[in-house]
């Protein structure tokens, strides 16, 4: 099969992503947003052939019109990827990264040559003969390695980084080191390894121990107000060694390379550290920044049902769903990627569940899920209360009437969702953004075993029995007097998220000058 357009076209823009639905789902919230403010734009999407149902799912969410879908091109690059055993999930995800990094460069020469291109996934070759050069490429921030090679290659080609993260978020992880965040790492671990401070280190070493140390029970700077301690970041201790370079190509990407960066975020939402990281962004470094708001949110309206599709498909969690009252089943998910990194602890909140007879529906997604106990299972089925299933269409269950709770990791996907939901989070945050979100979203922060206590008081202990009593307090607040104040403030949130979404509101109007900028017209 061949696609080929009528010559004409006078904009043609660039999109590069990863394999994680976490990244894929904003940023097919970008593609749709421009090419819907736009109709003479044409999109090209290069992602890992193993994600391009996902992605095209996402445009069909967006109601793009026929004609705006056939204005995007989705191609798959590389071969299939098998899922990774948990325990060596840092070395496969680099592994994809380097072979996607090739596979980009290969693409990207084929774009700029006006050859074509074939989808891995489909099978359907685009031909480019009559299409423009891509004016302005447009990069997930976890496709950094990317991002050196096109200002080489084309260096009045527009570079926009896409932080599918809010503003609190990116100044923790790329802001300035006093505002605490890690910008200029590289710098920072180069001087060290110069002066012979390494300790016998590597570089990558000694970069990876500067975004560990120290962990001494200081507060982080938090232009929002909000407490918490430097140990409260990483609760599970994920971050990996391998993961350190990324990081540090990333921000490359986003602070270096970059003509300007897209945040998933908007100003009302955390007005402080928006206006922070625009005075840094833009003042200091001299580039542009645009809030294009929650991007899994995409729409002023209210919830849908699912579709015959999507209902077709888990018919056993709808069938869960419909047997149960108004705002009682709790969904616990941990996104595509991250599952709590012991077992027994989930394990624990499982049995208070039970107990306390919540119904409720887990998903065993994520690449990383750790199988619970065989017998714990059994007992969750025979119970008739909870169902335990390998995939939960998340958004559509968020908006289901029985729905009332959502324990999750807290990314930001998953919290926008709850928030557009109106449904009450609970968080349980393992790394990155997640533990930021907790912390502003709530006044309990759950941490690892051996944990210290959070910076909003109280203690917090990594035994069974002290999950099982943290558990059953949340699930008693949330269904007394605090949850109804928890609720009630959750809906003031959600109306200021809507209406940054509204027609003229700050996201089209931000949708519209990166438009603007990424076409070179300001």
């Amino acid at each position: 099969m061949s696609t080929t357009m009528s010559p004409g076209n006078p904009k043609h823009f660039l999109l590069t992503t990863v394999h994680a639905l976490g990244h894929i789902r904003p940023d097919a919230g970008v593609v749709s947003a421009l090419v819907k403010t736009d109709p003479n734009l044409v999109f090209t999407v290069l992602l890992p052939e193993l994600v391009v149902p996902a992605f095209t799912q996402e445009l069909a969410r967006w109601s793009v019109t026929d004609g705006g879908l056939a204005r995007i091109r989705v191609i798959g690059t590389g071969k299939k990827s098998a899922k990774p055993d948990p325990s060596q999930l840092a070395q496969w995800l680099m592994e994809l990264l380097h072979s996607q990094t090739k596979e980009l460069r290969e693409s990207y020469q084929s774009l700029i040559q006006r050859g074509s291109l074939t989808c891995m996934s489909t099978g359907t070759v685009f031909d480019y003969q009559h299409i423009v050069p891509p004016c302005a490429v447009f990069c997930d921030t976890a496709t950094p390695n990317f991002a050196q090679y096109l200002k080489q290659t084309t260096p009045d080609v527009k570079l926009i980084n896409i932080w599918t993260i809010t503003a609190g978020s990116i100044l923790r992880k790329d802001g300035k080191y006093e505002d605490g965040g890690l910008h200029g790492l590289d710098v920072r671990a180069q001087t060290i390894f110069d002066k012979g401070e390494d300790g016998g280190k590597t570089f990558d070493e000694v970069a990876h121990s500067i975004c560990r140390d120290p962990c001494v029970g200081k507060l982080l700077p938090s232009p929002d107000g909000v407490k918490m301690y430097d140990y409260e970041a990483e609760p599970q201790g994920l971050r990996a060694l391998l993961s350190t370079p990324m990081m540090m190509t990333s921000m490359q990407q986003a602070t270096q390379f970059a003509d300007a960066s897209i945040a998933a975020t908007t100003s009302v939402f955390e007005p402080k550290s928006s206006i922070v990281l625009q005075n840094w962004y833009e003042g200091e470094l001299g580039k542009r920044i645009f809030n294009f708001g929650p991007l899994v949110v995409f729409s002023t309206a209210p919830f849908q049902a699912p579709s015959s599709d999507t209902r077709r498909l888990c018919e056993p969690v709808y069938d869960f769903l419909d047997s149960h009252p108004p705002k009682s089943v709790m969904l616990v998910s941990f996104g595509s990627m991250f599952f709590p990194t012991r077992a027994w602890q989930l394990e624990a909140v499982i049995k208070v569940l039970l107990e306390t007879r919540t119904p409720f529906i887990m998903s065993r997604a994520p690449v990383m899920y750790q199988p619970l106990d065989p017998e714990l299972e059994k007992t969750t089925e025979k119970s008739g209360l909870g169902l335990i299933v390998d995939f939960v269409p998340q958004r559509e269950v968020l908006a289901h009437p029985s729905l009332g709770s959502f324990l999750s990791h807290g990314g930001n996907n998953s919290m926008f969702e709850s928030i557009a939901a109106g449904v009450v989070n609970v968080f349980w945050p393992m790394i990155g953004d997640q533990p930021l979100h907790a912390a502003y979203m709530t006044q309990v922060v759950r941490v690892g075993e051996a944990a210290q206590p959070p910076a909003r008081g109280g203690k917090v202990e990594g035994t069974p029995a002290a999950v099982a009593a943290e558990f059953k307090l949340i699930l008693s607040e949330i269904k007394g007097e605090i949850g109804e104040r928890k609720q009630k403030n959750l809906q003031a949130v959600r109306q200021q998220t809507l209406d940054a979404l509204k027609e003229g509101g700050e996201v089209e109007r931000d949708v519209r000058a990166c438009l603007r900028f990424a076409s070179g017209e300001a």
